[in-house]
């Protein structure tokens, strides 16, 4: 084989084991969040975050299915590994997970006003508070404007369960007045 055709098929067969995988991203409560996703990400090893979109939480990472770690891994096992170093770089503040299976349509948003809502920690405290909750796909909460938003598969949730949890947190809910 000629040199230029053994270096063209070297870089063939190294980037025909790159694998790309999409997740979505707890933490990701606040638009300034993504740039500290980005920066935390360019310390991964063995993978690299090649996307980032903040309107859905999700993000894609790309990996070497034949470095350390990824080798004859399964799914659950791809996820484990790029999340273990994502939550280590982050100090735990992100989390992936596998995207939500729902269409966009059949999630149901719900709008909060929080009372103080008015640093990135209680927007994150507020966000904590509901991410995890059954049925919640994605929440949003940001002190610029004291929203809290939330995705949620109605047929697991509701906005009363919502804010029952909010208010068990003390996290006030301004109710807006009537019409």
């Amino acid at each position: 084989m000629k040199p230029l055709a053994l270096l063209l098929f070297l870089s063939v067969a190294a980037t025909a084991a790159e694998q790309s995988v999409h997740y979505s991203v707890r933490g990701l409560f606040q638009p300034d969040r993504k740039a500290v996703l980005i920066n935390a990400a360019k310390a991964l090893e063995n993978c690299r975050l090649v996307g980032v979109d903040y309107d859905t939480a999700r993000a894609t990472f790309t990996y070497d299915d034949e470095a350390k770690g990824f080798k004859k891994a399964k799914p659950e096992q791809i996820l484990q590994q790029i999340d273990n170093q994502i939550r280590k770089m982050t100090n735990y503040t992100f989390t992936l997970v596998p995207p939500v299976a729902l269409p966009e349509a059949a999630l149901k948003r719900i709008d909060f006003t929080i009372e103080g809502l008015d640093c990135l920690g209680c927007s994150y405290g507020a966000y904590n508070t509901v991410a995890t909750l059954e049925g919640v796909e994605r929440a949003t909460a940001n002190f610029h404007d004291g929203k809290l938003i939330i995705l949620i598969d109605p047929d697991k949730t509701s906005r009363q369960v919502v804010a029952e949890v909010l208010k068990k947190k003390e996290i006030k809910v301004v109710e807006a007045a009537p019409k």
